[in-house]
């Protein structure tokens, strides 16, 4: 059996002069060689008994540890040399080969030493034949890559990111919405686009179809919309955008997807390390708007429990969950996969928010305010395990609407941003309330309660330090009569 003795170079004669360590490799009577690691030590720090540093009193400034790993991983690298050695294949300078052969990669690992992050660094020993090959591999490999159609690479990143739990379920269906409107647009070009074709133009021509899709739909001899003539074949396989139709899109929601792109065209580049043109980086992303935020007060909320739905029991239901949502602040995306063991001690709801759970993971806590108690208490005994018996989202949102419309004394008008003009215009809450309006409530009233960011979003679920939440601030109409009386 093989085997590898290291000693300090016979040269050294002071304990405070450093040499290089040897090593002397016995594969059999025949094979013994002698060879340099190029490591070196400090000859007062080396035991020449045991041919490795010392444990325990270290005289000088050398890491021991390291070297002694070092050690180790280069033994076993020699005995794998030899061991796959194939009949006839040992040569007098064999050794000399395996040593030219070594690839030392210094690396920094992160770690903590007595509760505190620190880095260290740490010595990894390769082939420079397999790093060689590997390259190669790698080169062919994004080769491949780069000359892929988009959408193939697409759909392969989202389910990635959808199985590796960095978006979710939400977040995956605004990603295959990008992902139909890449598909639509390369079917009204008539064209397929390869990774590696992709220009800073083409953004622009994807930002311009997602503008004018509506453009290619029209109304029928029978009033009905649907896509013109000549465009049906676009909206093959896309029955729920054909069910629907394609209205005049805000910038908002062109700003988005194409952000969803740049994610996308990111990975690329910087975990695939494809070699692309970053087309983003001549590309003028527009500015996202969003207007003063609209809510209705604790008072409205109030009467909005209070009202009679006795004659539609289906829109009481969903009445009470879009009051506890409003109580709560939660994302819809959270309150509908809520359970009952989401409660505790029957006084708090506890979630962790499926939106930053892959960047802080915090836990949210939010104790429940007597109605939400309430709420809980009339769908305690449902047989599933579901929180409340929440409706599809799309489903929420209108019966949200038709719950403003039911009540009119709290259906009050409110100026919005139009998000298509982006100029105002006035509406009924019943034409423009939805899901998202029940975390509006719940920030906005907390907000002209006079509480601070961080505090609301420790209930609302936002990131710390998140920029999204200074969203829902609104001066109210009260607090500027009172700042004019001052003056």
């Amino acid at each position: 059996m093989a085997s590898i003795k290291f000693y300090l170079s016979r040269f050294i004669k002071k304990d405070d002069e450093r040499g290089e360590i040897q090593l002397r490799f016995s594969g059999n009577r025949n094979f013994v060689k002698r060879a340099a690691t190029g490591i070196f030590i400090t000859a007062g720090n080396w035991d020449a008994e045991k041919g490795m540093p010392k444990g325990k009193k270290q005289k000088y400034d050398d890491n021991c540890e390291e070297i002694r790993d070092r050690l180790s991983q280069l033994t076993n690298y020699l005995l794998r040399c030899w061991e796959r050695l194939g009949e006839g294949e040992l040569e007098p300078d064999s050794l000399t080969k395996w040593m030219n052969d070594i690839e030392w990669i210094e690396k920094e690992v992160e770690t903590y030493i007595g509760g505190s992050r620190a880095t260290m660094k740490n010595w990894i020993l390769d082939s420079k034949k397999r790093i060689a090959e590997s390259e190669e591999a790698k080169k062919r490999e994004l080769a491949k890559l780069e000359k892929r159609y988009f959408l193939d690479v697409f759909d392969e990143y989202i389910e990635e990111q959808y199985k590796n739990g960095v978006i979710g379920d939400n977040r995956k269906k605004t990603y295959n919405t990008g992902y139909g409107l890449w598909e639509r647009m390369e079917r009204y070009q008539g064209k397929h686009y390869r990774l590696n074709e992709i220009t800073t133009e083409d953004i622009y021509s994807f930002r311009s179809f997602i503008i004018n899709e509506c453009d290619l739909w029209g109304t029928n001899e029978d009033g009905k919309y649907e896509p013109k003539e000549r465009y049906r074949h676009i909206y093959n396989g896309y029955k729920y955008v054909k069910e629907r139709g394609v209205e005049k899109r805000s910038l908002n929601y062109v700003i988005n997807q194409i952000k969803y792109v740049k994610a996308f065209w990111n990975w690329l580049l910087r975990v695939k390390r494809a070699r692309l043109e970053d087309v983003f980086l001549t590309y003028t992303m527009d500015q996202a708007v969003y207007g003063t935020p609209f809510f209705f007060s604790n008072e409205d909320r109030t009467k909005l429990f209070e009202a009679d739905f006795s004659e539609r029991p289906e829109l009481a239901v969903q009445r009470d969950i879009f009051v506890f949502q409003s109580l709560v602040g939660c994302r819809v995306g959270d309150l509908l996969r809520m359970k009952k063991s989401n409660i505790v001690e029957g006084k708090y709801l506890q979630y962790i928010a499926g939106k930053t759970k892959n960047h802080s993971g915090r836990v949210v806590t939010v104790p429940l305010h007597p109605t939400a108690k309430i709420i809980l208490d009339r769908y305690k005994d449902t047989d599933d395990d579901k929180l409340l018996p929440f409706i599809s989202n799309q489903n929420y949102n209108e019966a949200i609407k038709e719950m403003f419309k039911a009540v009119e004394e709290i259906d009050h008008t409110v100026t919005i941003l139009d998000p298509v003009t982006r100029l105002e215009k006035q509406a009924k809450l019943s034409e423009v309330a939805s899901s998202h309006m029940g975390r509006r409530n719940f920030c906005g009233n907390l907000y002209d309660a006079g509480f601070r960011d961080a505090d609301i979003a420790s209930m609302s679920g936002h990131a710390e330090g998140s920029k999204a939440i200074s969203r829902y601030r609104k001066v109210s109409d009260e607090k500027k009569q009172e700042m004019i009386e001052s003056l």
